[in-house]
This record gives structure tokens, sequence and C-alpha cells, in this order.
């Protein structure tokens, strides 16, 4: 090979080369600083970007799943509050039995204490079908407490399985609030407000200890219940969020840049490139050497 040539310049070839690979190496250090990503594409890393698309779409079905667990949770806890609100007038609907036991109340005070009684039912009940107008679940409007009518009478389930391998047992994939155990307060409340009580004060006693007996202990069970699912919800979500988190950590050991690392390496880069460029500057002056020959 001739290297005295004006046609051939090995050495400007060379320093091209280099120049070329120094600027495709500053390229991929500006995009890595600039997205913040190692790997943001497959042309980067074809399996490191595989991966973190598969946790990627762990991390969607977490939230879509923590999402519907916290919507479902917010109807639990208002219902959990109508039944509150209804446990709250158990001892002044118990005081207004008590009075009606007195034998020495009058045809009117009987029937004043009775419409007294029959007002804090109403008020119970209007709790009980306030919690039915929250929201709605797969397209059905929630009624717990709902014995029939226009109001869809059925459980409350709720999915908890992000349908990731590991994360739930097929035993604990759902949460259900059972409407049979809420919707007895209402039936329990219909039934007081039936009974006859205007009669003596045996029949007030006979409501105490049969019918206020069981309403008392179906109060109970509903606030248990619901209290109970409305723990399990917030636990799931809790769950939900702290393994949504270990699964973001695990995503930016993926493709997250190392900003540092970046920034020192494209200083390093870009003298590179100043020295490759004054390189190819100094290769394509040796042409022009050769006429110095001539003089």
């Amino acid at each position: 090979m001739v290297n005295n040539s004006i046609y051939t310049n090995p050495s400007a070839y060379t320093a091209l080369q280099n120049l070329q690979v120094v600027n495709r190496k500053l390229e991929v250090s500006q995009s890595a600083i600039s997205s913040g990503l190692r790997v943001a594409s497959a042309t980067d890393n074809t399996s490191s970007f595989a991966i973190a698309q598969g946790i990627r779409g762990e991390i969607a079905a977490i939230e879509a799943t923590n999402k519907t667990v916290t919507k479902v949770k917010g109807i639990v806890d208002y219902n959990l509050a109508a039944a509150e609100g209804i446990s709250n007038l158990v001892g002044e609907l118990k005081a207004k039995l008590t009075e009606l036991q007195d034998t020495t109340l009058s045809s009117s005070q009987r029937t004043q204490t009775v419409s007294d009684f029959n007002n804090l039912l109403s008020q119970a009940k209007d709790f009980a079908r306030g919690a039915a107008n929250l929201d709605q679940v797969n397209g059905t409007l929630v009624d717990l407490f709902s014995s029939g009518g226009t109001a869809a009478v059925a459980d409350l389930t709720v999915d908890i399985n992000p349908g990731i391998s590991g994360i739930v047992t097929a035993a604990s994939a759902s949460i259900t609030v059972s409407h049979d155990i809420t919707v007895a307060v209402f039936a329990r409340l219909s039934s007081l407000q039936g009974a006859a009580r205007t009669g003596t004060a045996a029949n007030a006693t006979s409501t105490i200890t049969t019918d206020f007996v069981s309403f008392e202990s179906d109060i109970a069970a509903a606030l248990g219940h619901l209290g109970g699912a409305s723990e399990q919800l917030a636990a799931r979500a809790q769950f939900l969020e702290a393994v949504k988190g270990s699964r973001q950590e695990l995503l930016g050991s993926y493709v997250d840049a190392d900003l540092a690392a970046e920034s020192a390496k494209l200083t390093a880069l870009q003298v590179q490139q100043q020295l490759a460029v004054q390189a190819v500057g100094i290769a394509n002056q040796r042409p022009q050497s050769l006429l110095g020959l001539f003089r």
C-alpha cells in the first residue's frame, strides 16, 4: 500500500472511524441522561428490555387491583358508617321500650312514646337506605341493607389477586362482604316497626326480650363483619403498595441509568470527541504536506 498518496489516507480513515465510535457512545450517554434510562428500548439491551416490559405489566396489574380494592373499601366503609349510625340509636330505642314498660303511662303518653320509638326506627332505616347510593361495582348498584326492590341483592366480592404468580394463594384470591349479615339489620328494623307496642307494658317487655335482643345481635354481627372486611381491604391495599414498590425497585435495577456515572462518562466522551476531531484534522493535513516535495 502506498502511504504517500493524495487518494488514499489510512490515518484519516482510522481517525474518522474513532470519531464515529466516540460519537455513537456520546449519543448513548446523552440519551441515558435525558431519559434517565439505561435501557430505553430493545436496541439498548434486548433481554433487559423484555424483562422490564414484563415487570411494567405486573406493576400495571397491581395498580388496577389496588384501585379496585380501594374503591370497594370506600363502599364498605360507607356501609360501616351506616351500621354505626344505627348502632348509636340502640340506646335510645331501648330507653323508649323501657318507658313503654311503665304501667302508669296514660294512653296519650303511650301513644307519644310509641311515636318517638317509630321515628327513631325510621331514622335508623334512613341510615341503611343512604348506604345504597354510594357507587357501582361491575355495573350493579350496591345495596347491602336492601332486602329487595330496585336495588340488587347480592354479596359484595372483590378480587384481590392481580394475577401475578406468588402474590396470593387461591384461598385468598377474594374478599366477600355477605349481604345476609347486613340485610338482617334492615329486616329487624322493619320487624320492630311493625310490632304492636301500644297495648300493654307486657307487650313492650316481650319486644325487649325477643325482637330487640335479636336486633342488638344483628347489629353487632354487621358491625363486626363490615369492620373486619374494611380492615382486610386496608391491609390488602397496603400489601399491594409494598409489592408495587418492590417491583418498581426491581424495574429500576434493569433500566435506570446511574446519572452520576453517566455524567462522568459524558465528560470523558466529550474530551475524546474533541481529541478525535483534532486527530481527523491532523490526518487530513497529510496530503498537503506532500506539496513540500515539489518546492
